[in-house]
């Protein structure tokens, strides 16, 4: 369970193993009920699912907000930077070729050999290699 405390009118990431080591010389329950967590300030924390941006975005995580009397996560949308997305693009373009190597040497190849010794066709082979290449295209940008 993810949880804020209010400290000094503001609230804060914290967790119930956090309010035992603070308060060493208290005895807390096992399994506290929001009622209990309220004395000390303390209230549950409603989590959000990241936001589904692409590679242009940056996303992170927010001051909680109060909506609707529930402390809810928040997370914050903000334009990657020109570099950030260059690098992004090239991780990325890295990642499909290496897809696209292990799929060729575990898929297509076995395929390519066999038509060699006549076991196979090369129609086989290319419609492997296309299905590949359409599994893991790259992005336009980069072709």
């Amino acid at each position: 369970m993810a949880y804020v405390k209010i400290v000094s009118g503001q609230p804060e990431l914290y967790s119930y193993g956090q309010l035992r080591s603070d308060n060493p010389n208290t005895s807390f329950p096992k399994h506290p009920d929001d009622a209990f967590l309220a004395q000390w300030d303390m209230y549950p924390l409603t989590l959000v699912p990241l936001p589904d941006v692409d590679y242009t975005k940056n996303v992170e995580e927010g001051t909680p907000a109060l909506v609707d009397g529930v402390w809810t996560q928040v997370w914050i949308v903000t334009d990657a930077t020109a570099e950030e997305i260059e690098q992004r693009k090239a991780s990325q373009l890295e990642k499909i070729k290496q897809q696209r190597a292990y799929a060729y040497r575990d898929e297509a190849d076995p395929l390519f050999f066999k038509a060699q010794r006549g076991e196979g066709t090369i129609e086989e082979w290319e419609a492997t290699v296309q299905e590949i290449r359409t599994r893991y295209p790259y992005p336009e940008e980069q072709v």
